[in-house]
């Protein structure tokens, strides 16, 4: 009886360990494909959450940013492509600087 009580703890154990490991990476999102940052904003947002963050902090900022900068209207105002590579325009970086992007 204190095999099965120990083998029951055990599995209890191992499917608790398995379930929190996997809430985490769903937590995470998929990483950012970009691996060398101009701007420390998105760096910041791709460390914690990946893909997920950075786009939950861009429309944060976008949100700011139309009232700064005119130029800028929409995500593809910076970026050629979204999702997988979010790939920006020659002009991206200093319109996210002039929005006061840093």
């Amino acid at each position: 009886m204190k095999k099965f009580a120990f083998l029951a703890l055990a599995a209890a154990t191992a499917c608790l360990l398995s379930l929190t490991s996997m809430s985490q990476d769903a937590q995470a999102g998929d990483a950012c494909v970009r691996k060398e940052f101009k701007t420390q904003l998105i760096k910041d947002a791709c460390t914690k959450g990946g893909q997920d963050e950075a786009k939950k902090v861009m429309k944060k900022f976008l949100a700011t940013a139309k009232a700064k900068n005119p130029a800028i209207k929409d995500c593809k105002s910076c970026h050629t492509t979204l999702s997988p590579d979010f790939k920006l325009t020659n002009d991206a970086l200093m319109q996210f600087q002039m929005a006061g992007g840093k």
